[in-house]
């Protein structure tokens, strides 16, 4: 189990007051707050559902994006001729079952990136869960997660209210779905869609649960929160640098075969090469070539102090114990 999962639940809801992240920020109102215009260079695709907007970002790849909620969190449902992977379920907001089911109906398979509760909301709406056999894991998929950890996702400041008139703010919670595991993943893996072949990476870092997904037939990977352009929390229990500078080492040692990177915030296509700065920008900070730029409190664990580390399409938050300086 991880070091403290009452800590962990109870704390996130002050996380979410404290951190500004100019890429996932609060607005006055988020009705009212544009879309990202980099969504416009995809194919969106109608569902008729207002809270989520799909948008076909690759060959059987769609991506599902809430753009309502400052979490600005994509899920995505990539398409086999038998079957299908839907990777992450999202807020647990709206009934994202039901945009699935506009775009196929063949049989869905859930795979997590990783169990915060931004990426496992919609899960318990699934039959077929397939996880990672963690304690990490395993504690979010009993015990999902409680009103208390999750609450202020619902406030004003943090979503668009309108977009969601059904929604009971007052006992919005992430529903357990431990009994819909179906079967538990391993590294190299291989996931078997039909005319489409995954390839299972547990990339631990950000999460000691951390997935990443891999279709080497077509240059796609899925980075979940490992990877997106805007600030990379490395600060929360769980996270172990060592962990993650291997993983993102694997990331970058498949940059070269790549065509499309797929993230799990924000902006729903990033080019491969990214992967190459991520690992070269981990790597000057951990060798103490890059300084810090700010720091915050983070808030968790014990108020404890976090150094931000600025680069150009990304930036690392990271608990100052965890540099051991």
């Amino acid at each position: 189990m991880s070091r403290n999962c009452f800590s962990y639940d109870t704390l996130i809801l002050l996380l979410a007051f404290i951190i500004c992240d100019c890429t996932r920020q609060e607005t006055a109102s988020w009705c009212a707050k544009p879309l990202r215009p980099e969504l416009s260079l995809y194919t969106e695709v109608e569902t008729g559902q207002s809270w989520f907007k799909v948008y076909q970002t690759g060959d059987g790849v769609f991506a599902i994006v809430e753009p309502y909620n400052y979490q600005e969190v994509i899920s995505y449902l990539i398409v086999g001729s038998k079957r299908n992977i839907l990777f992450d379920t999202g807020m647990g907001m709206g009934r994202i079952s039901e945009v699935v089911k506009r775009i196929s109906t063949l049989p869905v398979v859930v795979i997590n990136s990783h169990t915060h509760y931004d990426h496992i909301g919609g899960n318990h709406e699934f039959d077929t869960v397939y996880a990672v056999d963690t304690a990490y894991a395993h504690h979010h998929a009993s015990s999902g997660w409680a009103h208390t950890a999750v609450s202020y996702e619902v406030t004003p400041k943090a979503f668009c209210a309108e977009r969601l008139p059904e929604l009971d703010t007052g006992n919005y919670t992430i529903k357990p779905y431990h009994d819909k595991i179906n079967r538990y993943l391993r590294d190299g893996d291989t996931l078997q869609l039909g005319d489409r072949i995954l390839e299972v990476m547990l990339v631990p870092g950000h999460t000691p649960d951390c997935v990443a997904l891999l279709d080497h037939q077509n240059g796609y990977l899925w980075t979940g929160d490992m990877y997106y352009e805007a600030h990379i929390w490395l600060f929360m229990d769980g996270t172990d640098l060592d962990a993650y500078a291997k993983s993102i080492e694997r990331f970058a040692n498949l940059a070269p075969e790549l065509q499309r990177v797929f993230p799990a915030h924000n902006k729903p296509v990033s080019l491969p090469s990214h992967l190459l700065d991520l690992k070269a920008a981990f790597d000057s900070i951990r060798s103490g070539i890059k300084t810090e730029d700010s720091s915050f409190q983070s808030g968790y664990p014990e108020d404890t102090s976090a150094v931000q580390f600025t680069f150009r399409d990304f930036s690392f938050l990271i608990r100052r114990e965890l540099l051991g300086r």
